[in-house]
């Protein structure tokens, strides 16, 4: 039964288009086994990067957001201590398939953030 997939649904938020320029601002993720069946869940609000800088762009829209703003941006936590325990976490579940919309935007900030401050990925890519 080894080769049943877990599925990691995982929803970002960001004040910018990319990674490390912009920060992540929150994720939350859901863990589903291969029957639908709701395994776990994390979310975590993230603390700017240093040096990084939000996009104009992308905090015009914030703007017309307010309530979801300050929900993403209350009680934040530094990254360093958030995805260390989000990447054990993910860890506990077999083959791990991540799922999102967009894929590669949600993806590309959640892998980035574990290289940045677990220095390895559970999620990998193929």
């Amino acid at each position: 039964m080894t080769n049943l997939r877990t599925y990691i649904s995982i929803d970002v938020e960001a004040d910018g288009p990319i990674p490390g320029v912009n920060s992540m601002l929150n994720f939350g993720a859901v863990v589903f086994g291969h029957d639908g069946q709701e395994l776990g869940t994390f979310s975590a609000n993230l603390l700017p990067l240093d040096g990084a800088v939000a996009d104009e762009e992308t905090m015009k829209w914030w703007a017309t957001q307010p309530d979801a703003y300050r929900t993403v941006t209350d009680n934040q936590r530094r990254p360093e201590d958030v995805m260390p325990v989000f990447a054990e976490l993910l860890y506990q579940y077999p083959n791990r398939v991540f799922v999102g919309y967009p894929a590669t935007y949600d993806f590309m900030f959640i892998y980035w953030y574990l290289m940045k401050f677990y220095g390895k990925s559970p999620l990998s890519f193929s």
